[in-house]
């Protein structure tokens, strides 16, 4: 039988543990995001005047959910996809309140 790349090299392996750590910190922070955000989207329900609050909170959500997509999955169209209504969504909630 033969050996992983992680068993014959220890450097590898560290690049490997140091990888995965960051993806579960990106993970969890899409976890966290999308929770607050149907909490947020729940709220705005009733107090309308925050909606632009949750079109920032929505493309940050976006832009992680692009990041975590790029990194783990490796589909770059779906990246692109996110990466541009992300920011749609931030510049268009920063435009309203700015009022333009």
């Amino acid at each position: 039988m033969s050996k992983s790349v992680t068993q014959l090299n220890p450097k590898a392996k560290k690049e490997q543990e140091k990888k995965f750590g960051y993806l579960k910190v990106l993970i969890a922070l899409q976890f966290f995001l999308t929770i607050g955000l149907i909490i947020f989207g729940i709220v705005t329900i009733f107090k309308t005047d925050l909606i632009y609050i949750f079109e920032i909170f929505l493309g940050i959500t976006l832009l992680v959910m692009g990041l975590n997509n790029y990194l783990i999955y490796k589909r770059r169209n779906l990246t692109i996809l996110y990466v541009i209504i992300g920011l749609g969504s931030i510049i268009l909630a920063v435009l309203k309140l700015l009022g333009f």
